[in-house]
């Protein structure tokens, strides 16, 4: 009997049906697609953990602020982007925020005018590209408000976390820089990808 599941399974995957990227299902509601649209996407919850992972080796005041900027420069991000035309150039801006794993990489707290205008570029290039031309009024509210979620939850829980563990242990600086060499190793295997394709 085990012989046939495993047969059956393995013809399973063999004959992929067609996908589509982290489609979130309407059914749902337009807040609960705003959430999970971030959510379910590696290109943009990688960027936005990176930033918290270097949120979380910034001065506390500079990681105060970021809890509330980020989630706020997002949420305006999308309402903006219903304005203007959907580019290539605009993937390219959210792979190139990969490189905001940088500063995990350091493990060094910049300077409070550098950070705050690195958290709000990012921000707004991720709210931009999470714009939905076909919502308008209070659904477009609904899902600016999911996705605004999303991205402050992230922002608050891995900040949270990592300033909590790099205070009480000193090694927990290595394990922040070797996460963020990954997050930056991705965002050039992404970016060759898609400079190929």
């Amino acid at each position: 009997m085990n012989r046939a599941r495993y047969l059956c399974l393995c013809v399973g995957l063999c004959l992929p049906s067609l996908a589509h990227a982290h489609l979130v299902s309407a059914r749902f509601g337009d807040f609960y697609s705003g959430l999970l649209h971030p959510l379910t996407s590696v290109i943009h919850i990688v960027p936005w953990m990176a930033l918290a992972l270097g949120n979380g080796v910034q001065a506390l005041p500079q990681a105060r602020c970021v809890l509330w900027l980020f989630p706020l420069v997002v949420g305006l991000g999308v309402v903006c982007g219903l304005f203007m035309p959907s580019s290539q150039s605009l993937e390219f801006g959210v792979i190139a925020t990969f490189g905001v794993a940088l500063v995990a990489v350091a493990g060094r707290a910049l300077p409070a005018g550098v950070w705050v205008l690195l958290v709000s570029s990012v921000g707004v290039v991720h709210g931009l590209a999470h714009a939905e031309p076909a919502l308008e009024g209070r659904a477009l509210m609904l899902y600016a408000a999911g996705v605004t979620l999303a991205a402050h939850w992230i922002i608050l829980s891995v900040t949270a976390t990592t300033y909590w563990l790099c205070r009480r242990w000193a090694w927990c600086v290595i394990g922040v820089r070797a996460l963020g060499s990954w997050v930056l190793a991705m965002g050039v295997l992404f970016g060759g990808y898609r400079l190929l394709v």
